[in-house]
Parts: C-alpha cells; sequence; structure tokens
C-alpha cells in the first residue's frame, strides 16, 4: 500500500470537501430553489450542483487523470458500481439538503477515493461548525487534524444510537416506526440528525456510539431488510473513516462492508453484535 500517495489523496479530499463547504454557506439561507428528483423529500439545488463541480475541480488540479463520479451524476449508482474496482473519486457534494434548506446545522459534503473495491482516502466536512473529518487508509482518522478514536462502548443499554430519517412513502414511515419501537427501548439514549454523514461520524468522534440506518420491509425477516436507498457515493467515506478511528463495520449480516450497500457503523464489535441479535 503506497502511503503517500493515500496521504495526499486524504489531502485532496480534504480541499475538496472544504470547497464543497464554501459552497454550501454561499447559499445557506438564501431561500434557494429546489427541484425534486426520484420523490417528493428528495430534493437538488444550485448548491448541490456548484458543490459537485467545486469537488470536481479541485481533484482534477491534482489528479487530472482520475474519474470523479458525483451523486448528481446521471446513472451515478451504476457508475460507482462498474468503477470501484479500477478506481475512481466518488461524492455527496451536499448530504443532508432538506437539513440545509431548512437552514439547519447538519448537513456536509463527502469525499473518497476507492480501489479494487477498498476505501483508501476521504473526508467530511461540516461547513456550519467548520469541522473536517478525515482519514487514509492506515494512518488513522482525525477531527480538525486531530487523532479521534471511537467510544469503545460495548453494550447497547449505555450505547447513544443515532439515526437520520428519510421515509418517502406512508409504508416506509410505518416501518420505521416499528423499528424504533424495537431499538429506542434497548438503547441508552438516541440522536437523529439531518446528515447521515454526521450520524457515521459523530459514531468515529466518540460522540455516539452507533449508527444503523433503517432497514425497509424487504424480507420476511421481522425488521431485517434492506437499506432505506444505497448511497455509494456515501459509504466509502464513512467505512474508512469509522474503520480507522478504531470502530467496527458490518453488513446487515455481520459481515465485511459493502460499499454499494447497507453497513452499520459501531465504536466496538461487541456492541455492533448485540444490535443486530436484536434485530
Amino acid at each position: 500500500m503506497d502511503d503517500a500517495l493515500n496521504s495526499k489523496r486524504r489531502a485532496v479530499a480534504e480541499e475538496a470537501a472544504r470547497a464543497a463547504g464554501a459552497v454550501h454557506m454561499r447559499y445557506y439561507g438564501t431561500g434557494i430553489d429546489r427541484v425534486t428528483k426520484a420523490w417528493r423529500r428528495d430534493f437538488v439545488t444550485k448548491a448541490d450542483l456548484e458543490a459537485q463541480a467545486a469537488v470536481k475541480d479541485v481533484i482534477a488540479a491534482h489528479f487530472p487523470h482520475d474519474l470523479v463520479i458525483g451523486e448528481e451524476d446521471e446513472d451515478a449508482f451504476n457508475r460507482i458500481a462498474a468503477s470501484i474496482e479500477t478506481g475512481c473519486w466518488v461524492t455527496d457534494p451536499l448530504d443532508g439538503t432538506a437539513e440545509f434548506l431548512h437552514t439547519g446545522a447538519f448537513f456536509s459534503s463527502v469525499v473518497s477515493y476507492v480501489e479494487r473495491n477498498f476505501p483508501l482516502a476521504a473526508a467530511v466536512h461540516a461547513p456550519f461548525t467548520d469541522e473536517l473529518y478525515s482519514a487514509a487508509r492506515g494512518l488513522g482518522a482525525t477531527l480538525n487534524g486531530a487523532p479521534i478514536r471511537t467510544s469503545g462502548a460495548d453494550a447497547l443499554e449505555d450505547a447513544m444510537f443515532v439515526a437520520s430519517y428519510t421515509a418517502p412513502t406512508p409504508e416506509r414511515a410505518a416501518w420505521f416506526a416499528r423499528w424504533m419501537e424495537r431499538v429506542m427501548p434497548a438503547v441508552g439514549g438516541w440522536r437523529m440528525f439531518g446528515s447521515s454523514a454526521l450520524c457515521a461520524m459523530t459514531v468515529a468522534a466518540g460522540r455516539a456510539d452507533i449508527y444503523s440506518p433503517a432497514p425497509e420491509p424487504m424480507t420476511a425477516q421481522p425488521l431485517l431488510g434492506q437499506p432505506q436507498k444505497p448511497q455509494p457515493w456515501e459509504t466509502p467515506a464513512y467505512v474508512l473513516i469509522v474503520e480507522e478511528a478504531g470502530g467496527a463495520v458490518a453488513n446487515i449480516h455481520g459481515n465485511a462492508p459493502e460499499l454499494l450497500g447497507f453497513n452499520i457503523y459501531s465504536a466496538s464489535r461487541a456492541l455492533l453484535d448485540e444490535y443486530l441479535a436484536l434485530l
């Protein structure tokens, strides 16, 4: 593994994420128009599109021959799926667009580099608080340059659980409520954020203990389903930063993380396994 190259990729991911954050704050609170995408709570704005362009410009300045794929690109999911073996950059230029539009604090930009189905460098920037999380494979995770570690919590009854919520249909909302009924009594506390990236980052920084997107009813097993929506433009960054902070990441079956699917992000393997047993 080329530590020097991954360290450079990390620095570029940080620069790109900050560039996106600068776009966010230029539009923050200005009442910009929104366009609905796949469903009524899935929005795109000028801030999303210009932030994505800013990310691509930064990466192109340092790695002009590298492929960069963003959430707002056409057919982004399939393009990422076809490219994470040979190598590509992926970005969610504005994670938490609904939060951003409502002038909340919990939105962010996400940038990562993936090769051989393995995240090698990543950054997440929360511009409202000016917090920059980043990691490179084997080189640790940081918050604004200082090393971070997960809490190491190993029991659900004492754990702070974090979640983000989007329910485009009444059926999915009902399923989310059922999931909450199962999980909330078992944990020590519960927080919700408008950005899934910041859910994962709170686990990496030891501010919370476990983050799991809500499954939806895709199988016959109680509460064991698929994620609301695969997010491959975000997932590699979450996996890398949480793992480099000493956390445990696994798919819904407890196996290796899936860059194109559903994962659970935890302060420890013991805590993750207890959560899976609860489901």
